[in-house]
């Protein structure tokens, strides 16, 4: 699971256990982990992304609090067959709501609308002016 798939920005000012958190919710909600997925140890997640196994266990706890996630003990972490998912709407607002936000911060800094443009183009790989 965490073969690129998961990644933990150490400059974010996002928590590394926030970061892992949103990353799986985003993955079952678009359908990448299926429910009954199995995720990988805490250890192991916590080794492959180089930071501390409690980081970990804190976002398999998270989202085993908002039913994301089912633990079976000694058969491990598993996506929920149940899990929630946001609607359509919901999902559409959160996306503006997290793209207001980061630009909003990228402004306080210095940067103009037209920087701001042109990094996110880069970032999606559309270097079109």
């Amino acid at each position: 699971m965490t073969d690129g798939f998961l990644v933990v920005d150490e400059s974010s000012e996002t928590p590394p256990y926030r970061q892992i958190v949103e990353q799986i919710r985003g993955a079952i909600e678009r359908g990448d982990l299926k429910p009954g997925a199995s995720l990988p140890t805490v250890r192991q997640m916590a080794g492959d992304l180089d930071i501390a196994p409690n980081t970990v266990a804190r976002a398999y706890s998270d989202l085993q609090e908002s039913g994301h996630l089912v633990s079976d003990g000694r058969r491990g972490t598993h996506v929920a067959d149940d899990a929630p998912k946001r609607d359509r709407y919901e999902r559409a607002r959160a996306l503006r709501d997290t793209v207001t936000k980061f630009v909003e911060t990228l402004r306080q800094r210095g940067f103009t609308p037209q920087e701001v443009a042109a990094a996110l183009r880069q970032a999606q790989g559309d270097t079109r002016g």
